[in-house]
């Protein structure tokens, strides 16, 4: 599958400094791992679960909320019932 994304240059400079901080080569990766994340996400709010990012020196978290990752857990629980 061909995919085409246009950006604007704040989206561009996102992804161009995303591959250099994570060291990926390609657009193609970035995407991937991208998808990859967002599924394991979606995945995880279909189940109940929250996502978040966790500070145990502080023994604190704090959660990742998107409105995707709201709907996909919503869009669940309707299929459900």
């Amino acid at each position: 599958m061909k995919i085409q994304l246009d950006l604007d240059e704040k989206g561009a400079r996102t992804v161009e400094r995303l591959k250099e901080q994570t060291g990926l080569k390609t657009h193609k990766d970035l995407f991937n791992n991208a998808v990859t994340l967002l599924d394991w996400a979606v995945t995880q709010r279909q189940k109940g679960r929250i996502i978040a990012s966790m500070d145990e020196t502080e023994q604190n978290y704090r959660e990742l909320q998107m409105p995707v990752l709201e709907y996909a857990a919503a869009h669940k629980e309707q299929s459900a019932a």
